[in-house]
């Protein structure tokens, strides 16, 4: 081995380890986090500003402000960040040619933050739900519609089906029923692909819309498949007026970075590659359950956001080896071109390819984990409603009231509240995306 490379080699091992020191920096539990679960969110918003944030993360600042902001019962000022998401998000659809270059020359972090399709299909449901706490029926109608156009673009297999089932919500609760018919059959069709139980409320509602529809043939089916004993009639449900509560359980998991480095025997550069991967948490609430007076109504687990997260990294993960094993080519070639003038200037060059070679571990990590829905049908007046959320144990862990809550027949009243606490049962990756990934790398660098 040439004289040079052994005395690069401490410098080596020091970029080794500062880029081992940098991984583990991640895990720290950031302050922003413990707010959100500590239910601070004022102290939350605090902290999200006195933040650098880089014009690339613009997406991520609105979209974690306008959670912090519903927290703060601020729906409309949340709906001003999450609309300006939005915006970033279709404009960056188009993505530039110099942030494809950055993204092959130094790491996927340079690229401006573009949330992937389960994301933005939360920025819609998030825009929905503060359009129905502000009791605007239409402006959610609008939302709706928008999420449908967006869904039918971005999805051809796959769909959310919690999107589905709250335009569902919304349309029935605009008075269109066929509009509503065809959502929930949507968001049917979407839990039975993916493999998940059909939530019992959207048992009854097919039920009961097909029903009233005359949709026989498609009524019978799900009578036979569901095996419903009771579900209320359309005609029951226009004498009464409904409370509607979203509970938003939990944090999602976030991303971390793990990494292989090889070195080369020949010349002694150092190769890395990172990827992310997600660590796994645990939501304190598992259950709810909706009470007024004498009526309960147990609540569902509509959606599970983390295994979204999970299935979308999936999907990229072909894309994000390919772009890292270019990424190699690229730097290893720019060190080739520098050793020709100097070994030092090549061995620099090779030093900061290493170092700058991280995994893109962004995400918008003030979403919940898990979506839990209620529904409870009571007689036009006013009604006292709690909120109750237990654990997994079935022990009571927090609780709501909303007083005097108005009704009028065939009247739907939403509520939407944040229990993010939760903890993180896991930072490995798993074994099989390591084993996947480094075969893939040494197959593309042999």
């Amino acid at each position: 081995m040439p004289s040079f490379v052994r005395l690069m080699r401490p410098v080596l091992l020091a970029a080794s380890l500062a880029v081992g020191g940098c991984v583990s920096a991640q895990f720290q539990q950031d302050p922003l986090e413990r707010a959100v679960i500590d239910r601070q969110p004022a102290q939350a918003l605090t902290i999200l500003e006195k933040q650098n944030h880089k014009d690339r993360n613009a997406a991520l600042y609105h979209l974690n402000k306008a959670v912090l902001l519903r927290m703060e019962g601020e729906f409309k000022a949340s709906n001003a960040e999450l609309e300006a998401a939005k915006q970033i998000s279709q404009q960056l659809e188009a993505v530039s040619l110099r942030e494809q270059a950055d993204a092959v020359t130094v790491n996927d972090a340079m690229r401006s933050y573009l949330p992937p399709p389960f994301e933005r299909a939360m920025l819609h449901c998030l825009e929905i739900l503060n359009y129905l706490q502000m009791d605007d029926v239409d402006g959610a109608h609008v939302e709706a519609l928008q999420q449908d156009v967006f869904l039918n673009q971005h999805y051809e297999k796959n769909e959310p089906p919690f999107a589905r089932y709250l335009n569902g919500l919304v349309f029935e609760a605009d008075g269109e029923l066929s509009d509503a018919m065809i959502a929930y059959r949507k968001a049917y069709q979407a839990y039975r692909a993916a493999g998940l139980p059909v939530p019992q409320q959207l048992q009854a509602d097919l039920l009961r819309l097909t029903d009233y529809l005359e949709l026989k043939d498609e009524h019978d089916k799900f009578e036979e498949q569901f095996k419903l004993k009771h579900w209320p009639t359309q005609a029951e449900l226009d004498k009464q007026g409904e409370v509607i509560a979203v509970v938003l359980s939990g944090l999602i998991p976030r991303k971390h970075e793990t990494s292989i480095m090889v070195q080369d025997p020949e010349n002694g550069r150092l190769h890395r590659i990172s990827i992310p991967f997600y660590e796994t948490r645990k939501p304190q609430v598992e259950n709810m359950k909706l009470v007024s007076l004498n009526n309960t109504s147990e609540g569902e687990l509509f959606a599970r956001l983390d295994r979204q997260a999970y299935a979308n990294l999936e999907d990229a993960m072909p894309g994000i080896i390919a772009r890292t094993v270019a990424r190699v080519v690229v730097k290893n070639k720019l060190s080739d071109n520098m050793a020709e003038r100097s070994q030092l200037l090549g061995a620099i060059t090779n030093i900061a390819g290493f170092i700058t070679e991280q995994a893109d571990t962004r995400g918008w990590n003030t979403l919940p984990q898990d979506i839990l829905v209620g529904r409870i049908a009571l007689a036009p007046g006013n009604h006292d409603i709690h909120i109750e959320l237990d654990n997994s144990a079935g022990n009571m862990v927090g609780s709501e009231t909303k007083q005097q809550v108005a009704l009028r027949p065939k009247q739907k009243r939403f509520f939407s509240w944040h229990w993010p606490a939760s903890h993180v049962t896991s930072r490995n990756p798993s074994h099989e995306t390591n084993s996947s990934t480094t075969i893939y790398y040494r197959h593309r660098i042999d």
